[in-house]
């Protein structure tokens, strides 16, 4: 990959290239607590100008959900086409049983995650357990309850394990930031497990499979003229790098953060050349905020 990453204050620049958006939401269009004005008339002036917007998150629940969640934040419905999850996807590739892998899986889980989350496969032929010893498989979708670490799961991990369970992560991010504290996210938890010897399946960014969804309610536009848009490397980028798709990578949420600077500041070249080199990743431009 080359270097020299782009740097530019706003999107508007790109609104006469791209025709459809894949907009990543914690961290480009909120911050877990509340929306970030500038990002919601960003895509209300690319909605204006005909363009598509579907809001790509890799939240472990259904998009119904995320949905409700974004209009209590103040994000309405007419400024996005469409909301697809990590969560949603997991159970599309359930429902579906189409991969030899989920259609293994048997019918009873064992959920790891706040309650709201545990209806992620409700109204499907499955039974959620109490019991890990009653199990055919773990939903994992994150912790249970604000403060969590890795090592207040590893006991239970190491169950699982012995018991030879799978385990399905419906949240590939290892963390996220809710305001100003780092969260620990389900990615993490099922990456220690497969550290651990255990057997792991997950979805959304950055693998493919969502892409194909996301693609689907674009009407399946040209690649060529579909931009990804988030502030994950290692998700929101690489995802889009793996289905062929253009980025644009929004610095001003975890990596203002670990950087040690104010959202709104436009980082040093240098920063943001090193952490797209290492990541190898080349976005099309660098953006402090997601705003016009």
């Amino acid at each position: 990959m080359s270097d020299n990453i782009e740097r530019v204050e706003g999107l508007g620049r790109f609104a006469d290239s791209y025709g459809a958006y894949i907009v990543d939401l914690w961290g480009c269009l909120h911050n877990g607590i509340q929306a970030y004005p500038d990002a919601i008339a960003w895509m209300a002036r690319v909605r204006e100008g005909g363009a598509r917007v579907i809001l790509l998150s890799n939240a472990p629940r259904r998009s119904s959900a995320v949905a409700k969640q974004l209009l209590r934040m103040g994000v309405q419905e007419g400024t996005h086409d469409a909301v697809m999850t990590a969560g949603e996807a997991v159970r599309l590739e359930i429902e579906a049983a189409n991969d030899p892998w989920y259609a293994g899986l048997g019918y009873r889980f064992f959920h790891i995650g706040t309650e709201p989350d545990a209806n992620l496969l409700e109204g499907l032929e499955f039974e959620r357990v109490t019991d890990a010893a009653d199990a055919d498989f773990v939903l994992c979708c994150g912790i249970r309850h604000p403060g969590e670490t890795l090592a207040d799961f590893e006991p239970m991990l190491a169950r699982f394990l012995d018991l030879g369970l799978p385990l399905v992560c419906t949240n590939p991010d290892k963390s996220v930031l809710r305001g100003e504290s780092r969260e620990l996210c389900a990615g993490a938890i099922a990456e220690r497990y497969v550290h651990m010897g255990g057997q792991m399946r997950e979805e959304g960014k950055p693998h493919p499979g969502v892409y194909r969804h996301c693609r689907r309610l674009l009407d399946d536009r040209p690649d060529a003229r579909i931009l990804c848009i988030g502030d994950g490397l290692e998700t929101d980028i690489l995802g889009a790098r793996h289905a062929g798709l253009d980025s644009v990578w929004v610095t001003g949420g975890l990596p203002a953060h670990d950087w040690g600077i104010a959202p709104e500041t436009m980082p040093a070249a240098a920063l943001v050349d090193d952490a797209c080199r290492r990541a190898d990743v080349h976005p099309v431009a660098a953006v402090p905020l997601l705003r016009w």
